[in-house]
């Protein structure tokens, strides 16, 4: 399961894999947390991230004005820390994978396992141009703007690193 917040003006991305165990191994930038999950009762849950135990309140609001949805975090230990998330908006996850131009970059370190057009190719924004291993997960990249590939900086089988330029495409 993969999702997608942001906090602070940040998008972050967290992929969860579960074990089979009812437990997850969440991975977040280039850290791995083993994650166990005791919910204790509606909003309440106790979490063991690699040992080390929280207390989690979550709720959930929706902004009248904008409709969107935000879930609110509440981590209880020694400290309280208190998050509000928001999922990005589809504009806003673009503009941070394409930095404002047709740039597409590696999000993480990974594997090309395949590419998906040629340069030259016309594309439409959000139409997949390659395929990305990383961290035993299949990451799609995906055209940042309509236009054409002008430049691929990848073949399948590179390994690339996290900022990495994988492909250009020019607004036509």
């Amino acid at each position: 399961m993969e999702f997608h917040y942001q906090h602070e003006n940040q998008e972050h991305r967290i992929q969860l894999e579960p074990n089979g165990d009812g437990n997850y191994t969440a991975f977040i930038g280039d850290k791995t947390y083993k994650v166990e999950v005791k919910r204790l009762q509606s909003g309440y849950m106790m979490l063991l991230i690699n040992g080390k135990r929280l207390h989690a309140y979550t709720t959930t609001s929706r902004n009248t004005q904008t409709g969107l949805q935000k879930r609110h975090v509440a981590l209880v230990d020694r400290e309280v820390r208190l998050y509000e998330l928001a999922k990005p908006q589809a504009s806003n996850r673009r503009k941070t994978a394409s930095a404002g131009s047709g740039n597409l970059t590696a999000q993480m370190p990974g594997q090309v396992t395949q590419v998906l057009v040629k340069e030259g190719d016309m594309v439409i924004q959000g139409q997949p141009l390659m395929l990305l291993e990383a961290m035993k997960m299949e990451i799609r990249l995906t055209a940042p703007q309509e236009g054409r590939v002008t430049r691929l900086f990848v073949k399948q089988g590179d390994t690339v690193e996290r900022g990495q330029q994988l492909a250009e495409v020019a607004p036509e």
